[in-house]
């Protein structure tokens, strides 16, 4: 069987996708193929909401439809996506699709995709497992794009399964609610990712600004402890179940309210009007900070942020937050990252890690990979 894996909620469940290969049995020697949607966080796009198709430059043709992402790829206005670096750094055909049509298009072009592939079968992979979400967790943020996306995929007729990778580690659900979901649904647990997953990932997890997938990956070379990440929320637990992976198979839409609710929806602006009835809209949210009406908790001091997150119980903190809360103005400090990913140890900060550059106001996730630099959020 040939698989197309579909990424839920784009770019760091793209990245999912490549480290659980190996475990849904797929052939190494042959390139993967994975669709995403294309929507990135403000700092890197500061246009709220997920791109279309027709927001790119360059892609590829798959039988007379636009959708492959080459590394030469690009979006109007240019680098406003990690998704031309991202396929020159994966061993993947990379395509994307949209949202435009609701439900109902996208289900149109996963099917028309999977055709023109040869591909038999779908997995959707959603880091931190909202994708089950029922629509009542008090910590849900963000679950539009993952249920558009399971609903269109179970709607293409194929076979899907679900893949969870991570229970609880993009810090919206708790991995115990994510994995009561998952028993209730007798998902399978399939096994931890491993070092050499990660490390095959590699130049990949050292540049890419997911904050899900670097948990996962720092969780399974073996560090544990908790992790200030995503709008100065709660610290995150990295724990021993941080790294698994759980299959189920997804033929009933009726297993996932948020996905069935979304189901014949044919516009993004239908889907938004649905989804703030029933869970949260994270467009919402996004409209409102592009627009200056969210204030975002930052400090000029690295110290008083390093300070906070220990006082909060974390052990690590994200790229991403630590460019938030400083408003990227703070220094490098090499000899606290960990293990390359975009994670540093409090710590090792707090303890004094060489200072070596001071960090740009923006990290240029769209560079080519021949320009790759190891500071912090500057790839």
């Amino acid at each position: 069987m040939r698989t197309l894996l579909v990424a839920a909620g784009g770019g760091g469940d793209a990245v999912g996708a490549m480290l659980i290969r190996r475990l849904i049995g797929q052939d190494p020697g042959q390139p993967a193929l994975v669709t995403t949607c294309a929507w990135e966080r403000l700092r890197i796009d500061p246009v709220p909401g997920p791109r279309s198709r027709g927001d790119f430059v360059g892609l590829r043709s798959i039988a007379g439809t636009r959708a492959e992402v080459a590394p030469t790829s690009d979006t109007l206005p240019a680098g406003r996506s990690v998704l031309p670096r991202l396929a020159g750094d994966i061993d993947a055909r990379l395509f994307v699709h949209d949202f435009a049509g609701g439900a109902v298009g996208l289900s149109d072009q996963l099917r028309y995709l999977a055709e023109a592939l040869n591909a038999d079968s779908l997995i959707v992979v959603d880091v931190g497992g909202d994708v089950v979400a029922r629509g009542d967790e008090p910590g849900l943020l963000s679950p539009l794009a993952d249920s558009l996306t399971l609903a269109a995929s179970i709607k293409t007729g194929l076979p899907v399964q679900v893949a969870v990778l991570g229970p609880g580690v993009d810090g919206e659900l708790t991995a115990d609610e994510v994995t009561q979901i998952l028993a209730s649904l007798h998902a399978e647990r399939v096994g931890p990712i491993t070092p050499e997953d990660v490390e095959a990932l590699r130049d990949v997890l050292e540049w890419h600004p997911t904050e899900a997938t670097t948990l996962v990956a720092a969780s399974a070379i073996g560090h544990r402890g908790s992790v200030d990440m995503r709008r100065g929320l709660d610290p995150v637990p990295m724990t021993d179940d941080s790294s698994t992976v759980w299959l189920l198979d997804a033929s009933r839409i009726e297993d996932f309210p948020l996905a069935a609710a979304l189901a014949q929806t044919q516009s993004l602006p239908s889907a938004e009007h649905i989804m703030r009835k029933i869970a949260v809209d994270e467009l919402d949210y996004e409209r409102r900070r592009a627009a200056g009406k969210v204030a975002i908790t930052s400090s000029t001091s690295p110290s008083a942020v390093v300070q906070a997150s220990l006082d909060l119980g974390a052990s690590f903190i994200t790229t991403r937050r630590l460019l938030e809360a400083t408003n990227a103005d703070c220094p490098h400090f090499e000899d606290a990252r960990v293990d390359g990913l975009g994670l540093w140890s409090l710590p090792a900060i707090a303890a004094g890690a060489q200072s070596a550059s001071v960090l740009p106001e923006t990290g240029n996730y769209a560079r080519s990979r021949s320009s790759k630099r190891s500071d912090l959020g500057q790839p």
